[in-house]
């Protein structure tokens, strides 16, 4: 029987106790049972979760959502010949509400050991492939993030499936687009797994993008062998009254590397939780990215980076441009076990104002154990430098122009982060996008 916890239910909550599960095989409905009623058991965090009490979820919370629908309209033909993906350089993956499209998917020749499509069709071919992540998921994702992750488990549809056997490459980017639309609230929930065996490698580029007040609710696993190699971009461009949330566990093997660059510049509310574990000597976590804000904008990137193996190394660098009366929050903490002996771990944030109303609020952590490491971290938060902005405009520059040159510069440095060129520029594209809507 389904029951609410004894704290007082958000709608949010009262609408999913309601709702009837997502389908697929028996199996799958047990968790999906249990996660909902661990969902509604927990409750959504709220500020008195350490990890949260930046983050402001009422709008969210006081929602109530329907589930959305595997529609969408001539907005996403657009969105897609704007993107990657159209000239055959990528294979590209549609997921349309949280649904894998087929129809506008294009995915080339692969090599023989690797799968890509759709988490459902995975799930359904080659359970003990899949069922593994539902019972690690209250293990190695953090306790206040559960009741998201459970969400997800209870109503996903699909998702994106990534599996690499040993020593495969992919020579082309894989690029997956996340499309939300909904003219009422509603929800879609996507399950994702990246799977890489030992030396295998591949370029990931997600985007998320959509029309509408919809609640997209990812939840995301990636597993990297000895001496894997994933270079990971995820752009967030949701609509503006979309809510976003994510939280993604990345497990690090021996010398393999994790390469992620993020940009967020859509959705009301945004928040992405990372947690990644360095479990292998001489692995690499690059978790780096940048965020640009405006009006009302909520946005949140936590991360945790645990290293339970010597030698690792970790590199973290965001920066952020909140505007008008956007708010900002960097909550980063690196971990360094007794057993992470000889870590190399960086971690920074800047984030510029562009007004007396924008908010930023940054908690760089470290927690070490370990005795012998080259730890560091720093946060800083001003405007535009005055004293450039005034060169530029004595060469002539108008002040508006002025202004976007300076802000492109700074928030390019964590985009040059990137390793492909296709997705560097793509990201690029989506900067100048965002700048050229601004009007001061």
């Amino acid at each position: 029987m389904i029951s609410l916890a004894t704290r007082p239910a958000t709608p949010l909550l009262e609408t999913a106790a309601s709702q009837p599960l997502a389908g697929g095989p028996a199996w799958l409905g047990t968790i999906r049972d249990a996660a909902r009623q661990r969902a509604l058991d927990t409750g959504l965090p709220t500020r008195r979760h350490e990890a949260w009490r930046f983050t402001d979820l009422k709008a969210l919370a006081d929602t109530r959502f329907v589930p959305a629908v595997d529609e969408a309209g001539e907005a996403l033909d657009q969105r897609l010949a704007e993107g990657l993906g159209t000239d055959g350089a990528v294979d590209l993956l549609v997921f349309v509400n949280g649904c894998y499209s087929a129809s506008r998917s294009s995915i080339g020749a692969l090599p023989k050991g690797a799968f890509l499509g759709g988490f459902a069709g995975l799930a359904a071919s080659d359970p003990a492939a899949v069922r593994g992540i539902f019972e690690a998921d209250t293990e190695e994702r953090p306790v206040a993030d559960q009741s998201f992750v459970a969400l997800n488990t209870a109503f996903f549809a699909d998702g994106l499936a990534l599996v690499l056997e040993p020593g495969v490459r992919l020579e082309r980017p894989i690029h997956v687009l996340h499309w939300g639309e909904a003219s009422d609230p509603a929800a879609s929930h996507t399950r994702s797994l990246i799977r890489l065996g030992a030396g295998a490698v591949a370029t990931l580029i997600e985007s998320f993008a959509g029309t509408g007040a919809y609640w997209t609710n990812g939840a995301t696993t990636i597993e990297l062998g000895a001496e894997a190699d994933l270079n990971h971009v995820r752009l967030q461009d949701d609509a503006a009254q979309a809510f976003h949330t994510a939280s993604t566990a990345i497990g690090i093997g021996a010398k393999a590397r994790y390469d992620a660059v993020s940009l967020t510049l859509g959705a009301a509310l945004s928040r992405h939780d990372i947690h990644a574990t360095i479990d292998g000597e001489r692995a690499f976590c690059g978790v780096s990215g940048a965020y640009l804000l405006a009006g009302r904008q909520e946005a949140t990137i936590a991360t945790l980076i645990e290293h339970k193996a010597p030698w690792g190394e970790t590199k973290e660098i965001f920066k952020g441009v909140v505007a008008e009366r956007g708010h900002g929050v960097f909550q980063g903490k690196i971990k360094v076990h007794r057993a992470g002996q000889k870590t190399d771990a960086y971690q920074l944030s800047k984030t510029v104002l562009l007004g007396e109303r924008a908010v930023m609020d940054a908690k760089p952590e470290l927690e070490i154990y370990a005795d012998d490491v080259k730890c560091s971290h720093g946060a800083t938060v001003g405007d535009l430098d005055e004293t450039a902005l005034f060169y530029l405009r004595s060469r002539g520059i108008e002040p508006l122009a002025a202004r976007r040159m300076l802000i492109e510069a700074f928030v390019i440095d964590a985009v040059d982060l990137v390793r492909d060129p296709m997705a560097r520029s793509y990201l690029v594209d989506r900067i100048g996008r965002w700048l050229a809507r601004q009007k001061d």
